[in-house]
């Protein structure tokens, strides 16, 4: 993350004594630069551990973010002023061997740790995210996962604290040639004046780009090296100007970072998940980090360096790096190994030991050794190479262990579920009977575990609309030519049917039409904005907009049977609303359909999975009891209160919760796993259901032709 380059007089190895993070005029080495740096650390590992009351530490990368600007730019000016020009081949030379070694050690482990401690249902994703990270990628892998609704519903990855540092990647890939650009005008205005003119106008651009974005795209606004470039540029701009600050009135100055420093707190203690960021938000800490930095420029030892210059502040600055890297993938992978989204303060507070002194031993046996290391100083193709070397290793492992563990095999299940035809209704009765016998996974088991986030049955593109699509195009499926048609309407848990739904239409010559969106259940009623869209808590006005499509399609095509199906407020998502008003909610869509009541089918919400569905069953495979639990009822709360909206409307309620559960719901049923995640089920037990759904569906001509 903190790619943060500054050196410590007296402690660079001569061959560097030029990194000195400062511009020229200023101190070689900023007390106060360090600190902050123990600063920055300090809220976001605390907040990754879930301090109360630091609800938005998550702004310490921000403030990260603005230190690297400024350590870079006075890298840059300073080598421009002592030797005339400025060395690409030399500044990627001092980036590979800053950043590398240890990112590549934390990469590698978080890999084989993940594997190790939680198995592959969690180890491939993220060895998939490692081969993005090793390139510096991982903000872009994750924006795009990060918007997608599978994978939102999912485990953050072990490697997502990367996001960061391929932020100040990008911006690096830029930075310099912008400077070598500036630095070539042939002009009497000075080259600080210069970069300043091209600096002003991208942090405005950038701070804008960041405004809209996060109204518009909100995860695509978090990851997205334009709208945090104005951070780094800010922290740029700080250095160029070290001339004026040094202007400044000491008295004037001290305040200036004491507003600065007290700008952070407000934001670590104020902001949350639920604001609006980056958006405009971002100011507030972004400007205070450069008070900070810019307020101590003309007096030192004076304002918040006083306090920062301490010897606590300096050692957790100079591991600020590396224990930035180690604190996130040891909290992930512990909290998940213990079957938890996160760890309870009181046992995150080892895991924070444990990073720290992983992070020790990473600074002294190769984060510091290898970046002074005078060979490679001297010889930056040498250095380039050995970063070639570091990158393939990651890339290597990554890959090595997808092979091994099959789950780079897998691709998107097609119309036709893996498992074998499907089974006749006193099979499944008799496989979910004697599930709550089963203790350890079925060497047959299907999907597997390495394979069960490929087994996805839902539509794709364009018919899986995204979160800001109120749209689709025909999405007709079955039998294109039949004479009747059924249409599944919907959010992802109509969606996850779909496969299966598609082969009975095809098989009985009906048409299909499917209307799903996901965190869009059919019910007239407010639903908050999905993660990666609009704003936090804000209402998911795409939704609103989708349901008026959806009807005006449904009274169009005039269907002869509607299946209705959401998600029964059983996800972490919840929206809060009481058993009364979804009732009334199921009455009034069912009411607007333009079919006989008894042709509405009401498909009931799946009981959610007791454990974590397949990351449990890697946890336990000898114990695969330790997934299951006792209260149907409890994971399906809003399902009698669908059944009575059926009942008063005179439509059909279909109860899914015999599929799953006897008096337990298990995460194993015969040889099929059937949870893709807590609470959607995977294509292929879906399959395994295709006689019992069509009997239950029960429409002349379905049900028959889907037993066959």
């Amino acid at each position: 993350m903190n790619t943060l380059t500054g050196g410590r007089e007296g402690v660079l190895d001569p061959p560097e004594a030029d990194e000195a993070g400062t511009a020229p005029g200023d101190r070689r080495f900023r007390p106060d630069v360090e600190g902050l740096r123990a600063v920055a650390v300090l809220l976001v590992v605390l907040y990754h551990a879930e301090l109360p009351g630091l609800s938005g530490g998550y702004v310490g990368v921000d403030v990260f973010f603005v230190i690297s600007g400024f350590v870079i730019t006075g890298l840059l000016l300073r080598e421009r002023s002592a030797t005339g020009r400025t060395s690409l081949l030399a500044f990627y030379g001092r980036r590979v061997r800053r950043i590398l070694p240890a990112a590549t050690v934390v990469i590698v482990v978080t890999v084989l740790a993940t594997y190790a401690a939680v198995g592959v249902v969690t180890g491939d994703p993220t060895a998939i995210a490692a081969r993005w990270t090793a390139v510096f990628l991982a903000n872009i892998h994750f924006a795009a996962t990060g918007t997608d609704y599978l994978s939102s519903t999912l485990p953050p990855s072990p490697l997502q604290n990367f996001w960061s540092l391929a932020v100040e990647e990008q911006f690096y890939l830029v930075y310099p040639a912008l400077v070598l650009i500036v630095a070539s005008w042939r002009t009497t205005v000075s080259l600080r004046v210069r970069l300043a003119i091209v600096l002003v106008p991208v942090i405005a651009g950038s701070i804008l780009l960041s405004a809209v974005q996060t109204g518009s795209s909100p995860t695509w606004a978090y990851f997205s090296p334009l709208t945090r470039a104005w951070e780094l540029a800010l922290g740029a701009l700080v250095a160029v100007a070290t001339p004026t600050l040094l202007r400044i009135p000491r008295h004037l100055a001290g305040a200036m970072t004491w507003a600065g420093m007290a700008a952070i707190a407000v934001a670590a203690v104020t902001f949350s998940s639920t604001t609006a960021y980056p958006g405009t938000a971002v100011i507030v800490p972004v400007v205070g980090a450069a008070l900070v930095v810019a307020g101590g420029t003309p007096v030192p030892g004076r304002g918040t360096e006083a306090v920062l210059r301490l010897g606590p502040f300096q050692w957790v600055g100079r591991l600020s790096y590396s224990l930035y890297l180690w604190h996130w993938p040891l909290l992930i992978i512990a909290a998940e190994a213990a079957g938890r989204q996160a760890l309870p303060f009181h046992r995150a507070v080892v895991w924070l030991l444990v990073s720290v002194a992983a992070a020790w031993l990473t600074f002294r046996l190769i984060e510091d050794p290898v970046r002074h290391a005078r060979a490679l100083a001297r010889r930056p193709w040498l250095t380039i190479g050995v970063g070639v070397a570091l990158v393939s290793c990651s890339l290597v492992v990554a890959t090595v262990a997808l092979t091994v563990s099959d789950g780079g095999a897998g691709g998107p299940v097609d119309s036709a579920p893996a498992g074998g035809a499907a089974l006749a209704p006193a099979e499944v009765q008799r496989l979910v009977l004697a599930a709550p016998g089963i203790t350890s996974l079925p060497h047959d088991l299907v999907p597997t575990l390495a394979g069960v986030r490929f087994d996805w049955g839902g539509p794709n593109a364009p018919c899986w609309p995204g979160s800001a699509q109120t749209t689709v195009g025909t999405c007709l499926f079955g039998d294109p030519t039949g004479a009747h048609t059924l249409v599944l309407y919907g959010d992802s848990h109509a969606a996850m049917w779909f496969s299966v739904i598609d082969q009975i239409a095809t098989a009985s010559h009906w048409r299909l039409l499917i209307l799903t969106k996901g965190y869009c259940p059919p019910l007239g009623l407010a639903f908050p904005d999905p993660p990666g869209s609009g704003s936090p808590g804000g209402r998911f006005t795409a939704c609103d907009r989708w349901h008026a499509y959806a009807l005006r399609r449904i009274r169009q095509i005039r269907p002869d049977a509607v299946i209705l199906t959401q998600e029964a407020d059983s996800s972490p998502h919840r929206t809060g609303y009481p058993p009364a008003t979804w009732e009334a909610a199921e009455e009034s869509v069912i009411s607007q359909m333009p079919v006989p009541a008894d042709r509405v089918l009401v498909l009931g919400n799946i009981p959610m999975t007791p454990g974590s569905g397949p990351e449990c069953l890697a946890l336990h495979p000898n114990d695969v009891q330790q997934c299951s639990g006792q209260d149907a009822g409890h994971f399906a709360r809003l399902n009698a209160a669908e059944q009575r909206a059926a009942e008063a409307t005179g439509a059909r309620y279909i109860d899914t919760v015999p599929w799953f559960c006897s008096t337990t719901c298990t995460d194993v049923i015969g040889h099929f796993l059937p949870y893709w995640d807590p609470y959607h089920v995977t294509a292929t037990y879906a399959g395994a259901l295709g006689r019992v759904l069509a009997d239950a569906i029960d429409l002349p001509g379905l049900a028959t032709a889907g037993r066959g």
